[in-house]
């Protein structure tokens, strides 16, 4: 038998090659897991925590950690999307919120760090359910 040597590779050689590809082009296309860059903030809620019920007068907090040489501007809290108070210029970031301003409903916190250059970083949400007992007091009087 006399090989041709324009013939194609054999079967086992073409599966191999379409392994490969298969693995590096699924390289290619899956998604990298996120991470704090260099030059980032990183902000974290740390008051109310998720599922917490708050009512009244309550402390919102948060934590920036900095990675690299970055200044943190501010820290500028917000409820469902809508700002709350003033944006905190300076650690620790916490502002106090009156729970009596919101509905009595399930709502979510976020917290956006600020740096120098204006670049935003924003927190995980935090849900938390609001609780005001807007009842008013039962006065009876007796002789």
């Amino acid at each position: 038998m006399v090989m041709n040597k324009t013939a194609r590779p054999s079967f086992l050689t073409w599966t191999r090659a379409l392994a490969l590809l298969t693995v590096l082009g699924l390289a290619w296309l899956s998604t990298p897991e996120a991470s704090a860059q260099l030059g980032s903030l990183v902000v974290t809620i740390t008051s109310p925590t998720s599922g917490s019920t708050v009512g009244g007068t309550i402390a919102v907090s948060a934590d920036v950690t900095i990675i690299g040489a970055i200044t943190v501007r501010g820290v500028q809290f917000k409820l469902d999307g809508a700002n709350l108070g003033a944006e905190d210029t300076s650690g620790p970031y916490s502002i106090p919120w009156d729970t009596r301003t919101a509905s009595n409903a399930s709502h979510t916190l976020t917290a956006v760090a600020r740096d120098l250059l204006g670049l935003e970083w924003t927190s995980d949400p935090v849900t938390v359910t609001v609780f005001n007992d807007k009842t008013p007091p039962t006065v009876s009087i007796t002789s």
